[in-house]
């Protein structure tokens, strides 16, 4: 490695050019025994699971632990490599979030069927350990997690350390973590290496610090006498230096709503004025703490202290609890049993941090590069004799205008994203407030002047009121941008009809457009259309692609390996 040396007729003092010449003897000094290093470092491989891109994110920040210690850690989403790829580690460690109900993100899913089969080999020479990222409001708190950490330790693997499970609050524990594991895998002690984590972003606003962004527009999408109340939002982002990519989500950071705070310091026969962490009880109540969805601490308190007995048998069964809650809040729960008192600080004390909401950006980054349009359904219902409220929902349909703070910074999804090749076709599937990322998709195909086809499944329960950006997508259509529109209105015709019945008519063409390299993509309700939608998908290949059942799941399987099935729904 040649050692660099000033020019004789470099403009620099002796005393200059002594400290020069040390300077660059030792840089050269220090690449030398990192070149050698290079040779030598132990490889440690890093896998993801992730559905939203946080868990991706905290695992690269894993990377950047591990090379300051000088390891050589390979990072691998978990549907890039196979089963077998896990016999010949040695190191391993796992960053995985969980969906839905307990189960694997969509990335994980197809790895994860190999590893708990009956035929999976040992993993005798492995050694392991797993950060899990959860949310303790779900009952199957870090499940995907959990299973991982307990296949491996069945399978011979040996445990480097015990498994962390993170809440939504996941920074701290997920840094305590990496700087636990990596450093003994290293050999090294944890304060050997300095690493800076911070994002390669230009802009100072991230989940830490929140910009704070003005809205523009508050438009609603439905009509008047729809039984649904969609809003087009549009916020300025200008000055902040943030920018994102179509596919991304806006997190916002809500304030609860004034009303409910009032209703719930009546009920807790509290005046408001006591001081919390240095604020009023009020203040903190608006603005640091989740008061609409009770937390399991606070339900299972009111169940002891009020000894209702519906309410303390539901706390034992998973399905009764699920039915028990339904519709009801942390308001309902306090005025259905008012025997129960809590102090001030014991009250808040059973509540979680309020949370931002994650909202699927529906606009283009370069083709709106200072704003950021959001499509969000207004959560409103009635039970128990009141008037209840989604929080973030309706703090943008009520409790924000041009004067507003709205803090919010942006998450990467860099799977969900437009075909880099331009000619590809896409498949999208987005009913109701669903269609937000594809009208991003859309506008990003018309910013790139793509040739590829456009085909949009679309539906909600009535056209004639819940036909959103209906002007938009006529406008795509007659200009050629959007290919096909298949429209399903549940509630216009007696016999109810969905997308995923609009697929299978159309199922023949939509195979073909897979054949041709095209990408499918779905967005929204996890529970019921997602699970619907990914049937009909299969049904349309094994029908249409004349294969088997077996087939079909391997058809599919290879389009999520591909990153050509890519789902963002909730």
């Amino acid at each position: 490695m040649k050692t660099h040396q000033l020019p004789n007729d470099a403009p620099y003092s002796d005393n200059q050019r002594a400290w020069l010449g040390g300077f660059f003897a030792g840089l050269h000094s220090q690449l030398v025994q990192n070149s050698g290093n290079a040779q030598t470092a132990r490889t440690i491989h890093i896998l993801y699971g992730s559905q939203t891109g946080t868990a991706e994110s905290v695992a690269r920040d894993a990377v950047k632990v591990a090379k300051a210690h000088g390891l050589n850690p390979v990072i691998k989403s978990m549907d890039e490599i196979d089963a077998d790829a896990l016999t010949k580690m040695e190191t391993l460690l796992i960053v995985t979030s969980t969906y839905g109900e307990g189960e694997m993100p969509d990335n994980a899913q197809v790895l994860w069927s190999a590893v708990k089969a009956d035929s999976m080999a040992k993993l005798e020479n492995l050694q392991f350990a797993v950060l899990a990222l959860g949310d303790t409001s779900y009952d199957l708190f870090c499940q995907a997690g959990i299973d991982w950490d307990n296949r491996l330790a069945e399978l011979g693997a040996t445990r480097l350390q015990t498994r962390v499970d993170c809440d939504v609050e996941y920074e701290e524990p997920a840094e305590e973590w990496m700087h636990s594991v990596i450093p003994a895998l290293a050999g090294s002690d944890a304060t050997t290496a300095i690493v800076s984590e911070d994002s390669d972003d230009k802009s100072q606003y991230n989940r830490k610090n929140p910009f704070p962004a003005k809205l523009l527009v508050n438009r609603l999408l439905t009509a008047e006498n729809s039984s649904k109340e969609t809003r087009h939002y549009e916020i300025s982002i200008a000055g902040s230096g943030l920018s994102y990519e179509a596919g991304d989500a806006l997190c916002v950071v809500p304030t609860n709503c004034p009303d409910l705070v009032t209703d719930i310091l009546k009920a807790i026969k509290c005046d408001g004025d006591e001081i919390i962490n240095g604020v009023s009880l009020r203040e903190a109540l608006q603005n640091q703490f989740e008061i609409k969805t009770p937390s399991k601490e606070l339900l299972q308190e009111i169940a002891t202290r009020s000894g209702n007995q519906e309410l303390n048998n539901a706390l034992n069964d998973k399905e009764a609890l699920s039915n028990y809650l339904w519709g009801r809040d942390t308001l309902d729960l306090l005025l259905q049993n008012p025997s129960v008192e809590f102090s001030a600080a014991e009250f808040v004390a059973l509540l979680k941090p309020l949370q931002h909401r994650a909202y699927s950006i529906s606009s283009s980054g370069k083709a709106n590069p200072e704003t950021v349009h959001l499509t969000v359904a207004s959560v409103r219902y009635n039970a128990f004799d009141r008037q209840h409220k989604g929080v973030c929902s309706t703090f943008l349909a009520d409790l924000t205008n041009d004067t507003t703070e709205i803090r919010c910074f942006f998450t990467p999804n860099k799977v969900f994203r437009v075909p880099d090749n331009n000619d590809l076709p896409m498949i999208m599937v987005g009913p109701g407030t669903g269609i937000a990322p594809f009208r991003a998709f859309l506008q990003e195909r018309h910013t790139r002047g793509a040739k590829g086809k456009n085909w949009l499944f679309f539906g909600d329960r009535n056209a004639a009121t819940d036909f959103i950006y209906r002007d938009e997508l006529e406008v795509m259509q007659k200009d050629g941008l959007l290919n096909c529109l298949d429209l399903a209105f549940s509630r216009d015709q007696e016999e109810k009809i969905y997308v995923q019945d609009k697929m299978r008519e159309h199922g023949a063409e939509l195979f073909a457009w897979l054949e041709q390299g095209g990408y499918f993509f779905v967005c929204g309700d996890a529970y019921h259309m997602a699970k619907d939608v990914d049937k009909a998908l299969h049904d349309v290949i094994a029908t249409h692609g004349n294969k088997t059942e077996q087939q079909a799941i391997d058809y599919v399987n290879q389009l999520k390996k591909d990153k050509r099935y890519v789902r963002d729904v909730y």
